[in-house]
């Protein structure tokens, strides 16, 4: 099947692009710069709908991972590459087969915990714009989709290379910056990058008239939740640190994170008021309709993610 897979230098949507054409799919990486898994490249801007159809026009499927994805964007810009980006996939892909769109749990944040729970609406309207890009482009996929559809939201997903969890984790502990709400006590579920990318590639098999998949979002979770504090600490050991994260009670770090956001200058604050409260608050979610539903097990525990992480950066020079 030939498949075209938006956000193909991202670290997930490299590994999708890849597992599928393992599988005997011709994939083609549609953004804005060469991708650098030697993938086949349509290059080209998720925002412009003409160079949208022309790249999707003869796939028989799209798997939709390209976004923008930062601490602190631009309402517009997070508008125009999350919303209008989707918008114009949803025009092109109604000449395809299938969609696999890719989300986030984020869309359904509410501010408090989440322990146990199953799907949540993609009703986020806060003021972090990522979060309320993403879910008013899910509402849009599930509301006008023409083909079979299967939205996807995996919950942190990280691994080796990893430029946003792990990356941004490794960067603060190098300046000293690394601030855990209430000791990291939250209880909180991630995902290692191959059971995510597993995961997608389950979704676009279920993508089917019919199946019971589509139309529908799914939480992806490793099931293996672990206190923050144990998380982070070991991505920092991982790196070969020796950096102890302070803790501040959460209603500080929240301060602080608002403060970040307001006299940070760019679009990367060591801090949002976001990410504060979803640090402070325990996230963990009931996985076995997913894993029914899509046929899909993970298969990397957070111990053996970390060793696997230990390996990558022992071999990283310098």
């Amino acid at each position: 099947m030939k498949i075209l897979v938006t956000g193909g230098t991202s670290l997930l949507g490299g590994t999708v692009a890849q597992r599928l054409e393992s599988r005997g799919h011709d994939i083609t990486c549609f953004q804005r710069r060469s991708n650098p898994w030697g993938l086949r490249d349509v290059l080209g801007d998720i925002r412009d709908r003409d160079q949208v159809i022309g790249a999707v026009a003869s796939h028989d499927a799209v798997v939709h991972l390209a976004a923008l994805v930062a601490p602190k964007p631009r309402w517009a810009d997070a508008f125009a590459v999350n919303v209008t980006g989707t918008e114009n996939i949803l025009a092109a892909a109604s000449s395809t087969g299938r969609l696999v769109h890719v989300s986030t749990p984020s869309v359904a944040f509410g501010d408090r915990p989440a322990m146990g729970e199953a799907v949540g609406l993609p009703d986020y309207r806060g003021k972090d714009a990522y979060a309320h890009t993403k879910a008013i482009a899910e509402r849009l996929v599930l509301e006008r989709t023409a083909v079979p559809t299967v939205v996807i939201r995996p919950h942190l997903v990280w691994g080796p290379g990893d430029a946003q969890l792990v990356g941004r984790v490794v960067v603060r502990a190098r300046r000293g910056a690394v601030v855990l709400p209430d000791h990291g006590r939250a209880l909180i579920d991630t995902t290692y990058i191959d059971d995510a990318a597993a995961a997608i590639v389950a979704a676009f098999e279920n993508a089917t008239a019919g199946n019971e998949a589509t139309g529908r979002a799914w939480v992806v979770t490793g099931g293996d939740p672990r206190p923050l504090a144990e998380l982070l600490g070991g991505i920092v050991q991982a790196a070969g640190l020796d950096v102890r994260p302070r803790s501040l009670p959460a209603p500080l770090v929240g301060r602080l994170g608002r403060w970040c956001e307001a006299l940070w200058p760019g679009d990367e604050p060591p801090l949002t008021y976001f990410a504060a409260r979803q640090l402070s608050l325990a996230h963990w979610f009931d996985q076995r309709e997913t894993r029914r539903v899509l046929s899909w097990q993970p298969e990397v525990d957070v111990d053996e993610g970390l060793r696997r992480l230990t390996e990558w950066f022992g071999r990283q020079p310098g």
